[in-house]
């Protein structure tokens, strides 16, 4: 790809697989949230979460789902989220309503990703600080966020850089070279829909994450 233009925000229907990530986290690191969704045609997997200190982890996941509307909208049982672009490569709005599970052991979700069951509804607002960057199929972006999540305690509120990415034909498998392992750090792994597990940790420098299975 030589040139990023507005248009490259919009769906790729010529691909057959296309994926959108967004990371946030507060300026000590002590609390971050992530919103991730890879369409495979009208096929979908969808996962969000939130991680914070001496808290466990808040994780939703939808994983070969059904119910894509227009946009990126997505109605399956049980969870609404969409997708908004309000101004390309500046500003989006990210929204979910649906049930995650709090889970003390994040590692847990690679095979049994079970908890107590709670709602919760995320509503983020993503807008750039810096114009996009291109890289091997598609580009990422940094920024910042403001974030409200309801939760059974009440409402949480979250802001500080953010980041994002969006590729299209592959999809997206983080691949830091770098993790935080000594420093005080929080863990958001997921699993892919081809029995990828991906570990994310949230340290002082922000969000990193790798293929570890």
């Amino acid at each position: 790809m030589q040139a990023i233009l507005d248009h490259d925000e919009n769906r790729h229907p010529d691909v057959a697989v296309e994926a959108w990530w967004w990371w946030g986290a507060t300026d000590d690191s002590s609390a971050g949230i992530f919103v991730g969704l890879e369409l495979r045609g009208q096929r979908f997997d969808y996962r969000a979460g939130l991680v914070r200190r001496d808290s466990p982890y808040l994780y939703i996941e939808e994983i070969d789902g059904e119910g894509l509307r227009g946009g990126l909208e997505i109605k399956p049982p049980q969870l609404w989220a969409d997708h908004i672009c309000d101004a390309p490569m500046r500003q989006w709005s990210l929204v979910n309503e649906t049930y995650g599970v709090l889970i003390d052991e994040p590692a847990d979700v690679w095979t049994r990703p079970y908890g107590t069951l709670v709602p919760v509804t995320f509503d983020i607002e993503w807008h750039a600080s810096a114009d996009p960057v291109v890289i091997a199929h598609g580009y990422e972006q940094v920024g910042e966020f403001d974030a409200e999540v309801e939760l059974t305690e009440g409402v949480l509120q979250l802001s500080g850089p953010a980041r994002r990415v969006h590729v299209w034909g592959v999809p997206y498998i983080p691949t830091a070279f770098a993790m935080p392992t000594v420093e005080p750090s929080l863990r958001a792994p997921y699993r892919r829909f081809d029995g990828v597990q991906i570990l994310q940790v949230l340290g002082r420098n922000g969000w990193f994450g790798r293929r570890v299975g």
